[in-house]
């Protein structure tokens, strides 16, 4: 009776755990945006119509999921964009956005914060786009454990999963392309993301390119080594936000907060990361000099002891040394003050020197973070969609009254030359911000002064094509 007892609870506990992962995920509709609302998005985020249209309107939605978290099976939320009006027979490529840093939980994609409301300008052109609001943000109620690569990659796998199930319901099809990028935190989340598409979703979710951005790759050699380097670091609410959520998760880094800050900040911080607080709060709370915050001693301790449990744990949250098959391109910007640009240095010179043929890097100028992220995103946004098929059955794209083409294409420091258009064609020269920087008429277009980055020759009659210039 025992026996037949306990099978029967197996069998019960087994296919409640099969319907829970074939049904947990829930949507939400969020908002509807018309094509002409998306283009006066782009506008408030200063696109330039020159450089972008809107072409489908899309509805967002809010999905809640299941994923797996310190061997257990928690629920989590994210956003999902579709286009609307696209032809039924067309498939759809998938974009994940990782996100940036956040502090409080409705600031998180789902909650259509202002990063949030890139998922609408991505997904017009006709991308099904999603947005993970991470473990502890969005709907989840735990200590978010910040830039954690493991927890981040599972995040984006399981959303993927979810918006695939969720197909039939709502209306489209993958058609079998994924793509990946994010700023910032969202860096090393799309860096992770990327790594893992590759070495455990290849058959299922082939990554078709990958443009991270700004992120902090190398945390145990290079981020936080340059952050002590120096007397002060600009957001010190991280270094918290990052010593308290690790611990969260590996629970070794330190048994009373006192062994890393001192005080007020030890007693202090810990009620501040409830969700519901900003960074600049944080930040202000905070003391200008890392003496007056970090124990004294501390650095040393962990510098000198490979084997110290923060050096483990930023090791284990290194997203660099894999080998990418598919194109990833890196944008960084000089002047970053908050990750430095040598993390897409050596992850550059890493992946190609163990093997990677298709890793890349841009130099987006001596920006800062804030003023790096608008050129970046868009950028690596169009970069993407290069690597994308436009579906056939109904093409809306750059206009264009007849194939013409440029070429070499990337330009490296030298002339493009137009095919496919007459002789006498008038051409500008404009930069993803929409600026004309230099005009001309012809089939040659120099591009010898211009910095590296993303530029767009636009014609009167025959719309624009995109050029990427390298030094």
């Amino acid at each position: 009776m025992t026996h037949l007892n306990k099978s029967f609870l197996a069998s019960v506990l087994f296919f409640a755990a099969l319907s829970l992962s074939t049904f947990a995920q829930t949507t939400e509709e969020l908002a509807s945006y018309t094509s002409a609302e998306i283009s006066d998005i782009a506008g408030f985020f200063g696109i330039s119509s020159n450089v972008y249209t809107a072409e489908y309107g899309v509805n967002a939605y809010r999905v809640t999921y299941d994923m797996p978290y310190m061997g257990n099976t928690i629920s989590v939320s994210g956003a999902l964009f579709v286009p609307q009006g696209m032809d039924d027979a067309c498939s759809l490529p998938v974009l994940t956005y990782m996100h940036g840093t956040i502090f409080q939980r409705t600031s998180a994609p789902s909650f259509l914060s202002n990063e949030g409301q890139f998922g609408f300008l991505m997904s017009s052109p006709g991308f099904i786009v999603l947005m993970p609001d991470y473990v502890g943000l969005g709907t989840s109620e735990l200590m978010h454990p910040y830039v954690h690569a493991q927890s981040e990659a599972d995040a984006g796998v399981y959303l993927i999963q979810a918006a695939e199930t969720l197909g039939d319901e709502l209306g489209y099809s993958f058609n079998g392309e994924f793509f990946s990028t994010g700023y910032s935190q969202g860096g090393h989340a799309s860096m992770a993301l990327s790594r893992e598409l590759e070495t455990n979703y290849s058959d299922a979710y082939p990554l078709t390119a990958s443009a991270p951005l700004s992120g902090p790759y190398d945390i145990s050699g290079t981020q936080f080594i340059q952050i002590f380097e120096n007397t002060s670091y600009s957001n010190p609410a991280y270094l918290a936000y990052n010593i308290i959520g690790w611990n969260s998760y590996y629970g070794n880094l330190y048994e009373d907060l006192s062994e890393v800050f001192q005080e007020p900040y030890a007693t202090g911080l810990p009620g501040m990361f409830n969700g519901e607080m900003s960074a600049m709060e944080i930040n202000d709370y905070l003391p200008f000099l890392l003496e007056d915050l970090i124990q004294p001693g501390l650095i040393e301790e962990i510098t000198g002891d490979p084997n110290h449990p923060f050096n483990i744990a930023a090791q284990d949250n290194d997203v660099y040394e894999w080998v990418p098959q598919s194109p990833l391109k890196m944008y960084y910007c000089t002047e970053d003050e908050q990750v430095f640009y040598q993390n897409a240095n050596v992850a550059e010179a890493w992946m190609n020197e163990n093997g990677a043929l298709n890793v890349s890097s841009s130099n987006g100028g001596p920006l800062d973070h804030g003023d790096c992220a608008g050129p970046a995103i868009f950028g690596g946004m169009l970069w993407m969609q290069d690597f994308s098929v436009e579906c056939e059955t109904n093409h809306v794209g750059e206009i264009s009254d007849e194939a013409w083409t440029i070429a070499p294409n990337p330009s490296v420091n030298g002339t493009t030359v137009i095919s496919g258009l007459p002789t006498s064609v008038k051409w500008d020269v404009v930069d993803i911000t929409g600026r004309t920087l230099h005009s001309g008429t012809g089939l040659q277009v120099d591009f010898s002064s211009n910095a590296e980055g993303i530029y767009l020759i636009k014609t009167d009659n025959w719309g624009m094509k995109r050029v990427l210039v390298h030094p």
